[in-house]
């Protein structure tokens, strides 16, 4: 596990912070590394962040858009003979942008047995192929071809007992994500939630709790790690964030009035927009309360969080209307605000693999518009989350009712 794929350097702070381990896969290396900026250019590259923004919510969408494919029974059981010498990183979404960036630089690496959750088994062997076409000497039993639908629990928990039976999970990527913005349309998953919630969220959340047994269960890591993919657009005070309504969850009306019915979790009338940003504050909220509750039982498992940066050029935005499109690409890549596919899977990398995250827990690192030395010139920190996020009360209530809805309580 000598190999580096990418030399990022990142400082590391967090919850919990215990010596590091050898097991760890050295697939990135890092060295604490500082951004400089000038307010001027800073403000600049803001502005055309705000200006793109707006430009982009004036489009309409002309069909669902799923940006990466992503899972009432008991909890599978943890295994009990782990089948694999390699450690095995369950990774949702993994067919399209960073997370097939991320899925494939795993396993050209040698270093780990990646399992490729998507909603079909079709797009997840088609992600295989293509990595293999790409790199031959990827060992086909190192990539695993799996259905979880996000969008249907059922799936959800077919995948879980099916992963488990395998053995142990010593790393889980809740990466994948969907948004409808400028669609004033309520789509609805399979059994019934507003669809952008249900994904990026609540599958999510059941997809983790099922899995944690195979997690606690890891003996090839020393802290198993849980990375979820959020976006700085859950603080409203951000410039992704600041376009538009801002993100903000009120009282969760929504969910506690109308339960699998909800439309907006606050209880507001549907925004699409606004419906992805609640979503990714609720990606937030659920890290952070998911941490601490593991931090209570003492478990090994460690969970942060982290925004990629905003990438043009992937499958989020594919079903907007061309025109649109092409132009929101062209600002943002101008004036360098924009990550690449590469870059952001790089940060999923870091996160997933880098030793200075070893045994670190509850902490947000964000993909910058400032400069850095990242191969885009964005600097990836630890940065600090919306106020509303660090809400624990609001947490609680999240995960209270979340349980309701997915069939966990």
């Amino acid at each position: 596990m000598a190999r580096a794929l990418l030399q990022t350097a990142i400082p590391a702070t967090g919850a919990r912070c215990p010596a590091r381990s050898a097991r760890v896969s050295r697939v990135v290396r890092a060295a604490a590394r500082r951004s400089s900026d000038s307010s001027d250019a800073a403000l600049g590259r803001r502005d055309a962040v705000v200006g793109a923004g707006a430009l982009l919510m004036l489009t309409t969408r002309v069909a669902p858009a799923t940006a990466e494919d992503e899972a009432p029974d008991a909890a599978p059981e943890a295994p009990a003979v782990p089948k694999y010498g390699k450690p095995r990183v369950v990774i949702t979404g993994s067919n399209s942008g960073i997370g097939f960036d991320a899925a494939k630089k795993l396993a050209k690496s040698g270093d780990w047995c990646v399992v490729l959750a998507c909603r079909t088994v079709a797009k997840a062997e088609q992600a295989k192929a293509s990595m293999r076409s790409e790199f031959p000497s990827i060992d086909p039993n190192d990539v695993q071809c799996y259905a979880c639908d996000l969008g249907d629990m059922a799936s959800i928990r077919r995948f879980a007992k099916d992963v488990t039976a395998e053995g142990p999970v010593d790393a889980l990527c809740l990466n994948a994500g969907l948004e409808y913005s400028g669609d004033p349309t309520v789509y609805r998953t399979k059994d019934g939630f507003e669809e952008t919630i249900g994904v990026n969220h609540l599958g999510h959340f059941l997809l983790a709790n099922l899995l944690l047994p195979a997690l606690e269960s890891s003996e090839k890591l020393a802290h198993p790690r849980i990375v979820v993919t959020a976006s700085e657009v859950h603080d409203p005070a951000s410039a992704g964030g600041s376009v538009g309504k801002g993100a903000t969850l009120g009282d969760l009306a929504g969910l506690e009035r109308d339960g699998k019915n909800f439309e907006m979790v606050s209880g507001e009338p549907y925004d699409a927009d606004k419906a992805y940003k609640d979503s990714k504050l609720c990606n937030m909220l659920f890290s952070y309360e998911l941490e601490r509750r593991l931090q209570a039982s003492g478990s090994k498992v460690t969970v942060n969080a982290f925004g990629p940066g905003l990438i043009t050029r992937t499958g989020l935005f594919r079903h907007q209307q061309p025109l649109f499109v092409k132009a929101f690409d062209l600002i943002t890549n101008t004036f360098n605000v924009a990550e690449s596919v590469d870059g952001g899977g790089n940060t999923l990398l870091y996160m997933l693999t880098d030793e200075s995250l070893e045994g670190v827990g509850g902490a947000y690192y964000s993909n910058t518009i400032s400069p850095g030395s990242s191969p885009t010139g964005h600097a990836f920190i630890v940065q600090e989350s919306s106020e509303e996020s660090k809400d624990a009360t609001e947490a609680r209530n999240l995960w209270r009712l979340s349980e309701k809805l997915v069939g966990l309580a």
